[in-house]
């Protein structure tokens, strides 16, 4: 090896070493970088080897492996819960007499959401502000909806409410502030034949949705022997909205360039699919039945355009420029994770509780040589 080569690496190692490290953010979308989340850049990683191994693979095995331990790693448990009660059905609405009798409907149970967006919406309770003064006691909650993309998407919602024991029956008030009346607007809906166990229940109410104009979903819930409800810790009302982005996705797909397709050979985005139910957690893991973690595969030889730091651009451009006298150095940069997003589940643990918890940096959503 000659005299200035060996100088030229020296100072691609010294520029790569006093580069200052990025800070990792604290939002939902995380620019992570540094030694610290090697781990979480390897598991996220596919060597050439590895890429085809996982598509002679139908169950992508080894990466599903790695993935189901990060998700125990994050709930801190060693191992899935052993026992949990059964997850409630959905159970569908009745237009004809504005009710839900616990049964379900086949085409919501078989419908599946692999690749629409879910959204976990927290309520807020309201005390002492129910409209029905005169009548029993009563419990009054809101639910704020993000705004509604495009007419043309389907979505689908689902509220959770822990029902009380010895409760079968209770009423449903939505409150419509509708800009074509002066005064709120109120829409009495019934909840029939339910079990006298205490638990969680689940109701289709995309029809109520579709009712409200502004973006607040606002119900009161009452029976003739007071509140149906139990509320407060991981309790509260609780809706589930699912969204079918795949407009959007296209659209996300056109503009950034970054997803892989049949032809990729350079840096880009592998979709990997998760399903809940094909690695048998869907008894415990409730919602969502799936996601996409993705991962980044591919070559970063004259991509300048996907470097992640300064000193990786400029060896990339000598590098680009010097072929294969320097292809050590080109070995040693990677299509690696950049952009991370978490993921939100439902989930019932040993005491039948279900939590919801954000487990960061379980997908990837962009990628970037490094």
């Amino acid at each position: 090896m000659g005299l200035k080569r060996v100088i030229q690496l020296a100072l691609f190692v010294l520029l790569g070493a006093v580069v200052e490290m990025s800070p990792i953010s604290s939002e939902e979308n995380r620019r992570v970088s540094g030694n610290s989340v090697n781990d979480i850049k390897n598991l996220f990683f596919l060597s050439d080897r590895e890429e085809q191994s996982l598509e002679n693979d139908h169950l992508h095995n080894a990466f599903i492996e790695k993935i189901k331990a990060r998700i125990l790693n994050s709930l801190h448990l060693q191992e899935p819960p052993k026992s949990h009660p059964p997850v409630p059905s959905l159970q569908s609405f009745h237009e004809n007499n504005n009710s839900w009798d616990n049964r379900v409907d086949v085409s919501l149970k078989e419908s599946s959401h692999k690749h629409w967006k879910s959204e976990f919406l927290k309520s807020e309770i309201v005390p002492n502000t129910c409209y029905n003064r005169d009548g029993p006691e009563c419990l009054r909650f809101q639910i704020h909806m993000p705004q509604k993309s495009s007419e043309e998407n389907k979505s689908l919602t689902e509220l959770w409410m822990y029902k009380k024991e010895g409760i079968t029956e209770y009423t449903i008030v939505q409150i419509i502030d509708d800009p074509d009346h002066i005064t709120l607007q109120k829409e009495i809906l019934n909840v029939f034949n339910q079990t006298e166990s205490a638990g969680w229940t689940r109701l289709d109410v995309t029809a109520l949705t579709a009712k409200i104009s502004g973006n607040v979903l606002d119900l009161e819930v009452y029976s003739s022997s007071g509140i149906p409800l139990e509320i407060g810790k991981d309790k509260n009302p609780l809706l589930v909205a699912f969204t079918n982005s795949d407009e959007q996705s296209s659209r996300s797909k056109r503009s950034s360039g970054v997803d892989c397709d049949v032809e990729s050979s350079y840096c880009c985005r592998k979709k990997i699919y998760i399903s809940f139910k094909e690695i048998g957690w869907d008894n415990w893991i409730v919602q969502p039945e799936g996601y996409n973690a993705n991962a980044c595969k591919g070559s970063c030889q004259n991509r300048l355009d996907l470097t992640e730091k300064h000193h990786t651009h400029v060896m990339l451009r000598y590098i680009s420029k010097a072929g294969n006298n320097y292809s050590e150095i080109a070995d040693t940069i990677h299509c690696s994770p950049k952009v991370y997003k978490p993921l939100s589940i439902i989930y019932t643990d040993d005491k039948g509780l279900k939590v919801i918890t954000n487990l960061p940096d379980m997908s990837v959503s962009e990628c970037a040589c490094s």
